[in-house]
């Protein structure tokens, strides 16, 4: 059987396990629909932070129907959660959970979409890299190690020249983006040492993220403004929260971790912010700036290195 339907102990050695051949190739395929679909939440995001939906709301479709229908997962999960350390869970819930989703849509009311799009998932490869190297005593190979610092160019690039050219409050949402991707990287190494079958690790983290969101509600510090929207724009909050990023990444982005490994998946999650500017486009009417198109450029070339594709190219 797969390390999917079951996983390994949550032991160093399970952390360095990496797929090879068509389960590699299968594992880049997944991770690549993730990011397209990362790219259409960061679209959706910002479209919830320009109407009255509250990032409560958001956060509620994004966690809430997942942690509904993944219960059964969970519950089948049960003994494995029990063997799993306690901070690796900590990691999983928190790492991709409220707080993640309350710094990446705060900063959506600073910055725009091609800068979440290149700081979120553009850094995180390099948190994630360094968590790697610092506590499992990773070593880089010279092609990933080239292309982190090929993404961490293509991320300074946008970020210093963006900044030189745009004015107001762009930084905080700057700020806020990299602690979002702060926390992602958590989350991305939690895991893959959990080694929890992926709609199992989502349920948890939907459940948690639940009991917390309606926390926040009971004590007045966060509010909703469902009831002052249009039905079709709840329904399509509603497909790329719920459906899309809650159920479908939930299994995809486990399923390429456990393949490719935290690193290599976060690489190519670097892919997403190319797609979220091309989507600002139509969608945002966003122009695509030369900054953009340098950084961009960078972070593309950076993920084919440290993804390992060139690998198996030869």
């Amino acid at each position: 059987m797969s390390e999917l339907t079951h996983p390994q102990p949550s032991t160093e050695s399970s952390y360095r396990h990496i797929a090879t051949g068509t389960a590699f190739k299968v594992g880049l395929l997944a991770a690549f629909i993730t990011a397209c679909i990362w790219a259409s939440w960061l679209v959706s995001v910002k479209m919830g932070s320009q109407s009255a939906l509250t990032t409560f709301d958001l956060a509620l479709m994004r966690y809430g129907i997942p942690a509904l229908v993944l219960f059964p997962f969970l519950f089948r999960s049960r003994r494995l959660l029990v063997k799993v350390p306690k901070w690796t869970l900590l990691g999983i819930t928190l790492g991709a959970g409220v707080p993640f989703f309350f710094l990446s849509s705060a900063g959506m009311h600073f910055a725009p979409v091609s800068h979440a799009g290149l700081l979120i998932p553009g850094m995180f490869p390099l948190f994630v890299s360094a968590i790697a190297v610092l506590v499992f005593k990773e070593c880089l190979s010279r092609p990933r190690f080239v292309g982190l610092m090929l993404i961490l160019i293509g991320v300074v690039a946008l970020v210093v020249l963006s900044m030189l050219s745009l004015s107001g409050d762009v930084w905080k949402g700057d700020l806020l983006f990299i602690g979002a991707s702060f926390f992602w990287a958590v989350y991305t190494i939690s895991l893959r040492v959990a080694g929890l079958p992926p709609l199992a690790a989502t349920g948890l983290l939907g459940l948690v993220s639940t009991v917390i969101l309606f926390m926040l509600l009971v004590t007045g510090v966060v509010s909703s403004g469902m009831n002052q929207v249009s039905f079709s724009e709840l329904a399509g909050q509603f497909f790329v929260q719920s459906l899309l990023v809650g159920l479908l990444t939930g299994f995809s982005y486990g399923y390429a971790i456990n393949l490719l490994g935290a690193e290599r998946t976060a690489a190519m999650g670097a892919l997403t912010p190319v797609l979220a500017s091309l989507l600002a486009i139509p969608l945002l009417h966003e122009a695509i700036g030369f900054a953009a198109i340098l950084g961009l450029c960078f972070v593309s070339v950076g993920v084919v290195l440290a993804s390992g594709i060139v690998k198996i190219s030869r």
